[in-house]
């Protein structure tokens, strides 16, 4: 079995794409969908929904950068995305966290949840909020921590983010999904 870690890029959006980017999300939240806790977690932080279609221009570059860490890293065959495509849009404050979670689920008969795409879209400095993997041991993706990057990694991964010290930290997260695992 191939070895399942993550994949970072940095400076996938600036500053200013990003405020524009909130902007737009904000103005196009879905009022009538709910949060779909992982079995057994505790998430304190608040989520919200957008659908792709109206912030499709805006992530080309971290959607392309999320499907070519899976054709270079993973393999795994995907459905293509839609407009309709449901992202959360997640917004952590003072001592917010979500405990060790994993997104894959078993739920659907005719697919998997085969990837975890996050960008972070801070607009302010925040303190805690890591974003801990879970390979043999604790993995800390440092690299996330920079407003403008991205990680991927496989949705069966065990992951947490860490209760946040200060600030406040938004992220955007795509689960992208395909055929069931064989």
């Amino acid at each position: 079995m191939r070895e399942t870690t993550y994949s970072f890029a940095s400076n996938i959006l600036n500053k200013n794409q990003i405020t524009e980017l909130n902007k737009l999300i904000h103005n196009n939240f879905i009022q009538d969908t709910k949060d779909r806790l992982a079995t057994g977690a505790i998430k304190s932080s608040q989520v919200k929904f957008v659908k792709l279609g109206k912030i499709h221009n805006f992530l080309a570059p971290f959607l392309d950068f999320c499907l070519t860490v899976n054709n270079t890293n993973f393999g795994f065959d995907l459905h293509q995305l839609t407009s309709h495509k449901i992202i959360n849009y997640n917004t952590y404050s003072q001592g917010e966290e979500y405990s060790w979670h994993i997104d894959a689920s078993s739920k659907s008969p005719i697919s998997d949840i085969k990837l975890t795409c996050l960008l972070n879209l801070s607009e302010e400095v925040y303190k805690g909020g890591e974003l801990i993997l879970f390979k043999g041991k604790e993995i800390e993706c440092k690299e996330f921590n920079e407003p403008g990057s991205a990680v991927v990694f496989p949705s069966f991964t065990n992951h947490k983010v860490n209760k946040l010290s200060s600030g406040k930290r938004h992220t955007l997260a795509i689960w992208m999904t395909g055929p069931k695992f064989r």
